[in-house]
């Protein structure tokens, strides 16, 4: 462990420029009004926009820096959250779950962060959208991508550790347990490397299993970890959602990492989260391609990684 352990502690050691560097983008992006939304109209899409408003909370709970806590608080303004929490009771479908389940991150991050609860009942509303939405139907272990279902449990669930919302906790429990069979039939490595998605199926399904007590952390790992350590980091993105996929599957092999203790994991997190920032064009490049949503995925990966490391006592 003392190799990957001083790995991860030299990275650290850059991780809040990083978080810098990447901040400046959506601080510019979330401003723009690329919708007619009240709330979320920049960053090309309602999705995009959310998580962009999350990741100058996010940077601002990392760093200690408040440069961006304006530009927040001049977005999430109250009437305009009034009529954007009627515009999703209007519309079940919209944004639902993956929209929906970055909104429960912000609100946690707001939360957490600044104190606030602003979005506190706007939170309780698409918190319950989403319960009845996996109520209605069975999560699709494999669904991919805006469908993921293990994303947006596992935000579900994090919200609801934020707000002492422990039936939200049992429900993911739940739901997880009735994926877990799908352990015994993952896709191959080759097959899933081959999507050129950017949400990590498989890696983001233990993660859920593991992080929600479904399935034990030992169990998990000895039906998935070869498909896991067989993925690559992307090294040529074969459309423009691929941008994003090595940040995804390095928050979810961080949580692995933390769940097993396995330090294969670790290193491959790693592999994954400096490739993807190593590559500046890919996060800050052409505005609808990526630079609109792609460093917010950053930013969430490195999070991840600066969690790890204090929860593991491996800060520099």
């Amino acid at each position: 462990m003392a190799g990957v352990a001083a790995r991860l502690r030299a990275f650290l050691s850059d991780a809040l420029h990083w978080v810098d560097l990447l901040s400046d983008v959506p601080a510019r992006n979330v401003l723009r009004h690329d919708t007619k939304h009240p709330v979320f109209h920049g960053c090309i899409d309602w999705h995009s926009a959310c998580h962009g408003v999350w990741s100058l909370i996010a940077h601002r709970g990392v760093t200690g820096d408040g440069r961006h806590a304006e530009t927040v608080d001049r977005i999430l303004e109250p009437s305009g959250l009034i009529r954007e929490a009627e515009d999703l009771a209007a519309r079940p479908e919209f944004e639902m779950p993956y929209g929906r389940a970055w909104f429960l991150r912000l609100a946690l991050e707001d939360r957490k962060v600044t104190g606030s609860d602003r979005l506190a009942i706007m939170a309780a509303e698409v918190a319950r959208s989403l319960v009845l939405h996996y109520h209605a139907q069975p999560a699709d272990p494999f669904a991919r991508e805006y469908a993921n279902p293990s994303w947006a449990l596992l935000n579900l669930m994090d919200y609801g550790a934020s707000s002492n919302r422990h039936e939200l906790a049992a429900f993911v429990r739940k739901q997880a347990e009735g994926m877990a069979p799908a352990l015994d039939r993952l896709p191959a490595a080759e097959i899933e490397a081959a999507w050129p998605d950017f949400m990590a199926v498989t890696a983001a399904l233990c993660e859920l299993l593991v992080r929600s007590g479904a399935v034990n952390a030992e169990i998990v790992l000895r039906k998935a970890s070869a498909q896991m350590l067989r993925l690559h980091p992307v090294e040529k993105p074969e459309r423009a959602h691929h941008h994003a996929l090595n940040f995804s599957r390095a928050w979810s092999l961080f949580s692995v990492f933390e769940s097993s203790d396995d330090e294969r994991f670790l290193a491959l997190a790693l592999d994954h989260l400096e490739t993807g920032l190593r590559h500046p064009s890919w996060w800050r490049g052409d505005y609808r391609a990526v630079a609109h949503w792609v460093p917010q995925f950053g930013i969430f990966a490195l999070q991840r990684a600066i969690e790890t490391g204090r929860r593991k006592g491996f800060n520099p």
